[in-house]
């Protein structure tokens, strides 16, 4: 290889003004370069400024698309089926302890597509209805999903099904 220098390349800003016209004065005072430059001879544009007392229109929201999660669609989706197949859920009947096995063996032998977190939140709708807890009120026994009884009720779980009731708020009953 050849030892030739290179080319080097420079860039330059090119002036509305003669080159013989400076447009900025530098000046050097206690080793500190000063730059003063010239003022422009075209003014910047004007900003716009807000109106007072008057905001800037916006165009309104589209409202927002109500979108129902999958967990809840499915929930709602066990709940019709278990109505259908079933008379002690479909009457809230008080439900056998332990009333989560037989729910999943429904849902394995139906092929039902529902998670553990459906089934409990099902659950948890289910049991805290006024007419499931007005059932435990008033029911001796609790049953399976095929309305055979399974235990009793004792005397703390009524007492919960009365606090619960309780602490209910009261239903709308003015017709509108």
């Amino acid at each position: 290889m050849t030892d030739k220098p290179r080319k080097t390349l420079s860039l330059t800003r090119k002036t509305d003004k003669p080159e013989g016209t400076p447009s900025s004065v530098i000046k050097t005072v206690a080793g500190k370069r000063i730059i003063r430059r010239e003022a422009s001879a075209t003014p910047s544009p004007p900003r716009n400024k807000p109106v007072k007392g008057k905001a800037p229109r916006k165009k309104p929201a589209a409202p927002k698309k109500v979108v129902t999660p999958p967990s809840t669609i499915r929930e709602q989706e066990l709940d019709q089926q278990l109505n259908g197949h079933f008379g002690a859920w479909r009457d809230h009947l008080p439900l056998a302890v332990g009333i989560e096995k037989a729910i999943f063996r429904y849902i394995s032998e139906n092929h039902v597509s529902a998670s553990k977190r459906v089934v409990q939140q099902l659950l948890l709708h289910h049991t805290s209805t006024i007419q499931y807890l007005n059932n435990i009120m008033q029911q001796p026994m609790r049953y399976n999903l095929d309305g055979s009884p399974s235990g009793e009720i004792i005397p703390a779980e009524r007492e919960y099904a009365s606090q619960k009731l309780t602490s209910l708020p009261p239903a709308n009953t003015s017709g509108l």
